[in-house]
C-alpha cells in the first residue's frame, strides 16, 4: 500500500532531474548551472574529537562536488532541535561539531545541498537519515592511556556470548575497531576489555567481560547514572527481562550520605519551627481575648498596650512562617535528591529486581536505617534479616 507514495516521489525526482538537464543543455556549459554527476554520493561518518570534547559528523561527497549548506534535524542534539551550516568556501568535506548534553540515541534527518562548484546556481539536495549512537560521547582508548581505573563499578552475570556484547558495543559507541575485540591482558579469563574517556567530563569508563560463572560483566565508572544507562541499553539490546547486579560507588554513596544528613537536619529544624509557631499562635489567641476584655471595660491604655504586643507577636509569627517555608523548600530539594538516587540504584537492575530495590529503599528510609539503605543499593536486596 506504501508503493504509490514512493513511486510518486521517485517520479518527481526523475522529472526534476530531467528538467535541470534540459536547462543545463539549453543554457550551455558556461552557464554554471551546476548539475552534479548522477553517480554522486554523500558519505557520512562519525568521529570523536577528544581535544574539542565533541562528536564530529563528517559529510563528504564521493567526487569533486561541493556542499553549499547542511541542515540537520534531531531531538536532544541542538538548541531548537535543528542545526544549519553554511561552509565558506563550499567544500566537498564538511564537519559538524555535535555535543549532546545527555546520552540518548537519536535519528538525525540530514539535508545537504551539493553543487558542481561554488558558483553553481542549482543544487542537488541529499536527504539522508543517520543514527547517533547513544554513547557517542565516549572516546575509545587503550588501557595505557588511562591514569587509573574508576573505583566505582557495577558487576553482574550474563549468559551471553562475547560477540553479542561486542555487537552491542559497535551499535552503541563509535569508532569501535575490530582489533579492540581482542583483550590486551594476560588474564585468559578476560574475553572483552574496552576502555573509554568521557568527552564531557574526561572521566574513564571501562567495560570488561570474563568467563567466570558463564560470563561476568563489570562496568567501571564513578557515575552511577552512566552505569545504569549502560545496563538498561545492553539488556534492552539483548532482550534480557530479569537482571540482578551488585554495585560499589564510594563517591556517590558519600554524597548520598551528606544528602541524608541534610534531610535529618531540615526535619529537626522543621519540627522546632512548628513548635515555636504553635506557641506564637497560642500567644496571639490569648492577646486577642485580653484585648476584647479591655475593649469591653473601655480601658484604652491597656488596650493599646495589648494591641502593640499583638502586632509584635503577629510579625514574629509571619517571620517564623517564612523560615518554615524556606526550610520546607530546602527539604523538598534534598528529598528529590534521595528519590533520584533510588531511581539510579534501581536502573542498575532489570525487571523484578528493579521494582524490589525501589520498594526496599523506601521502606529503609521510613525506618531511618541508613545502613540498610546502603546495603540495598549495593546488593539489590536487604541482607540484614530484618
Amino acid at each position: 500500500m506504501n508503493c504509490c507514495p514512493k513511486k510518486n516521489e521517485l517520479t518527481q525526482e526523475l522529472m526534476s532531474y530531467i528538467e535541470q538537464l534540459k536547462q543545463f543543455r539549453s543554457a550551455g556549459k558556461d552557464s554554471g548551472q551546476g548539475v552534479i554527476p548522477t553517480d554522486t554520493k554523500l558519505n557520512i561518518t562519525l568521529k570523536s574529537n577528544r581535544m574539542q570534547g565533541t562528536v564530529e559528523l563528517h559529510l563528504m561527497t564521493s567526487n569533486y562536488s561541493v556542499i553549499r549548506a547542511v541542515v540537520i534535524f534531531a531531538e536532544h542534539l541542538f538548541d531548537g532541535e535543528a542545526c544549519m551550516l553554511h561552509p565558506i568556501p563550499p567544500s566537498n568535506n564538511v564537519i559538524v561539531q555535535i555535543s549532546p548534553a545527555r546520552d540518548v540515541q537519536t535519528m538525525m534527518s540530514i539535508k545537504a545541498m551539493a553543487g558542481l562548484s561554488s558558483n553553481s546556481v542549482q543544487y542537488h539536495v541529499f536527504e539522508l537519515n543517520y543514527v547517533m549512537p547513544k554513547f557517542a560521547m565516549y572516546h575509545s582508548v587503550d588501557a595505557s592511556q588511562l591514569t587509573k581505573k574508576p573505583e566505582g563499578y557495577c558487576s553482574f552475570f550474563l549468559s551471553e556470548r562475547p560477540h553479542r556484547i561486542w555487537a552491542w558495543l559497535q551499535r552503541s559507541f563509535i569508532a569501535m575497531d575490530d582489533q579492540m575485540q581482542q583483550p590486551q591482558t594476560a588474564d585468559r579469563r578476560v574475553v572483552l576489555d574496552i576502555n573509554f574517556i568521557s568527552l564531557r567530563s574526561n572521566e574513564p569508563l571501562c567495560i570488561t567481560m570474563t568467563t567466570e560463572q558463564g560470563g561476568q560483566i563489570t562496568i567501571r565508572t564513578n557515575d552511577i547514572e552512566v552505569a545504569g544507562d549502560i545496563i538498561q541499553d545492553l539488556c534492552g539490546y539483548l532482550q534480557v527481562t530479569e537482571q540482578e547486579s551488585t554495585a560499589h560507588f564510594p563517591d556517590e554513596m558519600e554524597k548520598f550520605k551528606s544528602v541524608l544528613m541534610k534531610v535529618d537536619e531540615y526535619n529537626a529544624v522543621r519540627l522546632k519551627l512548628t513548635a515555636e509557631m504553635a506557641d506564637s499562635a497560642n500567644l496571639v489567641k490569648a492577646l486577642i481575648v485580653k484585648a476584647e476584655d479591655y475593649r469591653m471595660l473601655s480601658d484604652m491604655t491597656n488596650l493599646k498596650h495589648v494591641f502593640s504586643g499583638l502586632q509584635q507577636t503577629n510579625g514574629d509569627l509571619i517571620a517564623e512562617y517564612n523560615k518554615r517555608a524556606n526550610n520546607h523548600q530546602q527539604l523538598l530539594a534534598q528529598l528529590k535528591e534521595v528519590n533520584m538516587m533510588i531511581q539510579k540504584a534501581a536502573k542498575l537492575r532489570i525487571g523484578t529486581p528493579k521494582t524490589r530495590v525501589v520498594a526496599a529503599c523506601r521502606q529503609a528510609i521510613k525506618k531511618n536505617n541508613i545502613h540498610e539503605l546502603f546495603q540495598i543499593i549495593r546488593s539489590g536486596q536487604d541482607t540484614s534479616g530484618s
